[in-house]
């Protein structure tokens, strides 16, 4: 992947051209509980501030990368971006002063993208371990967040 995906977007301040990009490599090389966890935080702070639960416009780009992590990834990258998506999904929310981007709510997308997601994460629901304790939680909010609709 290139960097130069991710330089468009307005992201944390804190990043570098990397953070993004390092981040999504973080989640594809997590094939254990604690790399998992620290990727999942890793990507968390690249996208946003994940002290505060908040997100930046950059998440955008990186969408369509957790999907693929989701569908192609080990067991253990799959649990990681699962929980990343249980965060930007429920309870985080853009940062101030980057609600919308280029006109569209960036929250409204977010959730509609995980929303998007829930036939690629049921069949994951069913594994009796980690990743399927975190598909179930993700899909129980996109059943709530459905029938809130």
């Amino acid at each position: 992947m290139t960097n130069n995906t991710f330089e468009h977007f307005p992201q944390p301040e804190w990043n570098d051209e990397d953070s993004v990009a390092g981040a999504l490599d973080a989640l594809r090389d997590a094939h254990e509980e604690a790399a998992a966890d620290d990727a999942t935080d890793r990507f968390l702070w690249a996208i946003g501030n994940n002290h505060a639960g908040t997100f930046h416009p950059v998440v955008l780009a990186a969408l369509p990368m957790l999907e693929q992590l989701l569908v192609d990834g080990s067991p253990w990258t799959q649990r990681a971006v699962l929980e990343a998506l249980i965060d930007l999904g429920s309870t985080f929310v853009p940062e101030p002063g980057h609600e919308t981007y280029l006109g569209d709510a960036v929250q409204d997308a977010v959730r509609d993208f995980v929303r998007s997601l829930r036939p690629r994460v049921a069949p994951l629901a069913d594994a009796d371990d980690a990743r399927g304790r975190s598909a179930a939680e993700l899909l129980e909010w996109i059943d709530d967040l459905g029938d809130a609709a």
